[in-house]
């Protein structure tokens, strides 16, 4: 039996790797338009949808981005520079929502703003972020694999719409990213100190993102709100800032700017051996607690680490690691392939059995997990 034991696994080493474990490069998704009729405020709105590289390629859920002014905010080069930071590992990867502007003037303050040329701005902003929180994040959920962390985004008017969203509808998103707020509306100005003391939204972040350079009245504004709620928030409220150097009023690179703060520290700077994978874990597993949004391993870095242990024959540790690549991706037919192989190694054929046909359920056909069951057939 034990010779028989042997050359079953022999023959099975001879099949190769569960995979090559190189993740061929994923092109971007086209952009998804879409239109709802809203009631809030009584005309269809147009939105867009940028989607991660790899949507389509794992049942992953994604937190969301809603950015206002989509007209001017949703391009190449803002959602590219989110993409990269993500691909890098600095942040999450995100699905982000650009809404369409209809009548931007009257969506950006609640009440209307006299200006000295005598136009006004402003009345609609309450029903608007109504839309934004009861229909359209509503109809995004439905979509679209999402988890419940949620950011909004605004720049310059559309910043001070973001900042009056925290205060009246806090539950809308997690975290606040506001790109050179113009804080100086009137009745903003006047309660500020009372909204943030009586702040009652939980635990919610703010960020305000201005350019070296920015108008006078938006460095002042927006530094005396953050000292404000520095000084007189609950807990729960906080407020970060940060001034991107030479930049002027609203800095294309505000928004990746803003999600490096709000992300600070999710990076793992360490590289994943076998001395550092309890501490990297731990940081990984922590994610959901810090920032409110769960993170994982890479399934390339946590297979390459499996792989040498296995290959050291230090198969207690090899499986401590393939076993956790095997539960942060239960939809990889390879990760319970490579975890088979690692039971399978150890001479726990049972145990490698059970996963070779896990694969299967996950991906009916995979030619690995077929091949290493038709060798362990007597």
């Amino acid at each position: 039996m034990a010779g028989r034991t042997a050359l079953i696994l022999v023959a099975a080493l001879a099949l190769g790797p569960a995979s090559t474990g190189a993740q061929s490069p994923s092109l971007p998704l086209p952009v998804r338009v879409d239109t709802l009729v809203s009631e809030k405020v009584g005309e269809p709105r147009e939105f867009w949808v940028s989607l991660p590289d790899r949507y389509n390629a794992f049942a992953e859920t994604y937190p969301v981005i809603y950015m206002m002014d989509g007209d001017m905010n949703f391009n190449s080069g803002v959602i590219g520079g989110v993409r990269q930071a993500a691909s890098s590992g600095e942040i999450p990867e995100f699905i982000i929502v650009g809404i369409k502007n209809t009548n931007r003037s009257r969506d950006i303050f609640p009440e209307e703003v006299a200006y000295p040329d005598g136009s006004k701005d402003g009345g609609r902003a309450n029903q608007y972020l109504d839309f934004v929180r009861d229909e359209l994040i509503p109809r995004v959920a439905k979509t679209y694999r999402t988890t419940d962390y949620r950011i909004l985004y605004g720049t310059s008017n559309t910043g001070f719409t973001a900042v009056h969203a925290l205060f009246r509808n806090p539950d809308l998103a997690n975290a606040y990213i506001a790109a050179s707020a113009t804080l100086s509306v009137p009745s903003f100005r006047s309660a500020r100190d009372n909204l943030v003391g009586n702040f009652m939204g939980g635990r919610r972040e703010l960020v305000l993102v201005m350019g070296e350079y920015d108008f006078p009245t938006v460095v002042s504004l927006n530094g005396a709100l953050k000292e404000t709620i520095g000084m007189k928030a609950p807990a729960g409220l906080t407020c970060r800032l940060r001034v991107i150097e030479n930049g002027e009023h609203v800095p294309p690179d505000a928004l990746v700017e803003g999600l490096r703060v709000l992300f600070q520290g999710w990076k793992v700077t360490r590289p994943l051996t076998e001395s550092s994978f309890a501490e990297v874990r731990a940081q990984v597993d922590g994610r959901l607690e810090k920032f409110g949004v769960p993170g994982r391993i890479d399934e390339d870095a946590l297979r390459s680490l499996g792989n040498s242990l296995l290959g050291e024959k230090k198969f207690a540790k090899a499986l401590e690691v393939l076993e956790y690549r095997a539960t942060s991706y239960p939809q990889s037919a390879d990760a319970q392939v490579g975890l088979g192989d690692a039971y399978r190694e150890s001479g726990n054929l049972e145990k490698a059995r059970e996963c070779y046909q896990r694969a299967l359920v996950i991906a009916p056909g995979h030619a690995a997990a077929t091949a290493r069951l038709k060798v362990g057939q007597p």
